[in-house]
């Protein structure tokens, strides 16, 4: 009898989906074990803070003193003395104009004053005479008064030439220009031999013996911190990186600016014995709030995620069932580079996971690992941290 081909291509068929159905079996039987299996994710509780948040502002060193120079009166310059980048001392010889038309004129005045002087004193004789004379009735009256008006005349006429006088050698002591204190010559803005006007500013010169930094707080945080003069603060140089130097707090405006809605404050400190720091080098002032503070609830940025209508979504760890359950919550502002404040719908109390939230589904089983605290829940200071202000 010849054979059927094609039942025993249905019979190989059929042996190959049998082998191939116990071999799935084996496999899924194999993997039972391991879908057993919870995945594990970080759980914590929330946190109370009421640590003293730090705040960064840019700014720009500038010397402790600036001042434009300039001459009071007109003259030729003649003379300088001192060339940007000197030191001078206060009351050392910056700028001269020429003196000659102004000592001429203290001469003239001077003569003038002799003069009068002499007018003034036999004035002053013939009204003493006069005087004595219409005691014993000599003279009438208005003889009397009339050496009476002479005399005071005299008088006020080298007075006032004695003043003219005064002013002249002011004048005069004004055509040096002098330091008005210990500094630096930043600029000359003028040359030798040229016709200056007075209040025509020739020179620039600084004291760098203390520094200042001026920076701009916005003004939702300018009530946040603790303004008293002589706090301190922290301020840091890009140029130096690896250095710290403490400034103290001088002045602050309590008026906003009207454009920025910022408030200028200024802290001083001492120039380094180095000269490291230099007056235009820009800086950042790293401020400390002080103030005390409601305690605010904070959980790791990574523990958010949002929902499909673009709520904040946490996911809350059950210890007795061992599952989680997603939450609606409200957030608010950073707290820090890695936290973020809750402001409702969320219990200190309860368990939340903190990582991994990608892979979550509603209902699903987790083996909790417990994170260790970043920050103390009573007073919400992180390891090593100090008070910068």
């Amino acid at each position: 009898m010849r054979k059927n081909p094609y039942k025993a291509v249905a019979f190989y068929f059929n042996t190959f989906m049998i082998a191939a159905l116990m071999s799935c079996s084996a496999e899924e039987k194999a993997s039972e074990p391991e879908a057993g299996k919870r995945q594990r994710a970080p759980v914590a509780h929330p946190q109370l803070i009421t640590s003293q948040t730090a705040h960064n502002y840019p700014g720009e060193i500038r010397a402790n003193r600036e001042t434009n120079l300039s001459f009071r009166v007109d003259g030729p310059l003649v003379d300088i003395a001192k060339n940007p980048g000197e030191r001078a001392l206060r009351g050392e010889l910056l700028m001269q104009l020429d003196p000659r038309d102004y000592q001429d004129r203290i001469k003239i005045l001077e003569a003038e004053l002799d003069g009068a002087l002499a007018r003034a004193d036999k004035a002053s004789k013939d009204f003493t005479r006069a005087k004595q004379l219409f005691e014993k009735d000599v003279i009438a009256k208005a003889d009397y008064d009339l050496a009476r008006s002479i005399s005071a005349s005299e008088n006020a006429v080298a007075k006032n030439i004695r003043a003219q006088l005064s002013v002249a050698k002011h004048q005069l002591n004004d055509t040096s220009l002098r330091a008005p204190y210990d500094g630096t010559v930043t600029a000359q803005l003028v040359e030798n031999h040229e016709m200056i006007q007075a209040g025509q500013i020739v020179m620039r010169m600084h004291d760098t013996s203390t520094l200042e930094i001026t920076t701009n707080i916005p003004e939702n945080d300018i009530g946040l911190l603790a303004l008293e003069k002589g706090n301190t603060a922290v301020l840091t140089v890009p140029s130096l990186r690896d250095r710290l130097f403490t400034a103290a707090l001088k002045e602050w405006s309590t008026e906003a600016d009207k454009t920025a809605r910022t408030y200028r404050v200024t802290f001083s400190l001492q120039t380094p014995e180095d000269q490291s720091l230099l007056p235009g080098m820009t800086a950042e002032i790293r401020l400390q709030n002080l103030k005390a503070r409601t305690p605010v609830m904070t959980v790791p940025l990574d523990a958010v995620t949002a929902d499909l209508e673009g709520n904040s979504v946490i996911w809350v760890y059950d210890e007795k069932s061992g599952s989680v359950q997603p939450k609606k919550i409200t957030t608010s502002e950073m707290h820090d580079d890695s936290r973020i404040i809750v402001t409702g719908g969320l219990d200190a109390k309860e368990l939340i996971v903190t990582g991994s939230t990608h892979f979550l589904v509603k209902g699903m089983q987790i083996e909790p690992m417990k994170s260790s605290p970043m920050e103390n829940r009573q007073t919400g200071y992180r390891k090593g941290q100090k008070s910068l202000l």
